[in-house]
């Protein structure tokens, strides 16, 4: 019965053999195995160094997968490192954005209430030029009322002078050779200032007295008299005017004087307003940039990020069913190693011989 069993193990473990044979005529690495061992055979090599061929090759894989695991463990670290710095630096670029676009809305705030104050000071400076705009034009008016006056004042007075020089002839001479003149001299006079009623009657009423031929010659003195007073008398007015003419003209340079210190004073403020204005906005151009850069290199790292994670992974897949195809080929080595130093016989010899592709 023993015996029995024996032959029915020794049967199974040799399908077995042969079936394990018969796979590996399926794998590139199988054929190679059996090409090698049909080798061996055929020179009639012993078990024993086929089996030292076999450690051989399960030796040179064992050391390739050391190798490889310590190249791959390098590999894989260099990019771990390179990923790990790229996530550093968006985690940098992230925050300094954060504070950047934080920034930014204050920066503006403060620009625009600058650039609010800058337009306050520059419409109070347009409006004190306006302002003396309007001093001049009314001083210009009172200076042309002025200057029209005094025209008139100095006429009155030439007139006066004249007719006081036709008078000064005496009586007899006016009635005889200048009356005429005389008349005449008012008549033109009062083309140039027909308005002048007042003096215009006086005149009239002088020359009816001149014309009367009782009044004696004292007449004509006293009309120079009184011609006198009224010379006298208008260049007191001319005086007086000339006076509060130059109290306006005064007063017109004081206001002016006085707005155009306030512009002076507005000129600085202005241009240290303008100068940080431009300042604001150099800054919020610079933080606008600097939300821009650290934009650009999120954008950049993630990428460069995504790129070494996915190295990472193509390398340990790689490495993965690399070392899977390894484990594979060193079970088929082993279970080889294992046929020939337990039951490598004739019939197993046989078999290995007649396999064909």
């Amino acid at each position: 019965m023993k015996i029995i069993v024996l032959i029915v193990l020794l049967g199974a473990a040799l399908a077995r053999d042969e079936y394990f044979f018969a796979q590996l005529r399926d794998s590139e690495f199988g054929k190679t195995i059996i090409q090698t061992l049909q080798v061996q055979l055929l020179q009639e090599h012993p078990a024993d160094t086929v089996v030292h061929l076999l450690k051989q090759m399960k030796d040179d894989l064992l050391n390739e997968q050391r190798a490889e695991d310590e190249d791959v463990q390098v590999s894989l670290q260099s990019c771990q490192t390179a990923s790990e710095a790229a996530a550093a630096v968006i985690t940098v670029a992230k925050e300094r954005k954060a504070t950047a676009e934080d920034r930014l809305p204050l920066l503006q705030q403060e620009q625009n209430d600058k650039k609010q104050q800058l337009l306050d000071k520059q419409g109070e400076e347009q409006r004190n030029l306006d302002r003396i705009s309007v001093l001049q034009e009314a001083r210009n008016v009172q200076r042309g009322e002025y200057e029209q006056r005094r025209d008139e004042l100095v006429g009155l007075i030439s007139a006066l002078q004249e007719a006081k020089q036709i008078l000064s002839q005496g009586i007899t001479a006016l009635k005889k050779t200048s009356f005429a003149e005389l008349k005449s001299h008012h008549q033109s006079f009062l083309k140039y200032y027909p308005h002048k009623k007042g003096f215009h009657t006086m005149v009239n009423m002088l020359l009816e007295v001149l014309q009367d031929e009782g009044t004696q010659e004292s007449a004509a003195q006293k009309v120079v008299k009184i011609i006198d007073t009224l010379v006298d008398s208008i260049f007191q007015v001319q005086k007086e005017e000339m006076k509060a003419d130059d109290a306006r003209e005064l007063d017109f340079q004081t206001q002016k004087e006085r707005l155009l210190l306030a512009n002076r004073r507005l000129a600085g403020s202005i241009a240290d307003l303008n100068a940080r204005y431009e300042v604001l906005g150099q800054k919020v151009l610079e933080v606008r940039n600097d939300v821009s850069t650290q934009d650009a290199v999120i954008n950049n790292k993630q990428t460069e990020k995504g790129d070494w994670d996915q190295t990472c992974n193509d390398t340990e897949k790689a490495h993965r069913q690399q070392t899977e195809g390894r484990n594979s080929q060193l079970e088929i080595i082993v279970e080889c190693i294992d046929i020939f130093e337990t039951r490598f016989d004739m019939e197993t010899k046989s078999y290995i011989q007649r396999i064909r592709f």
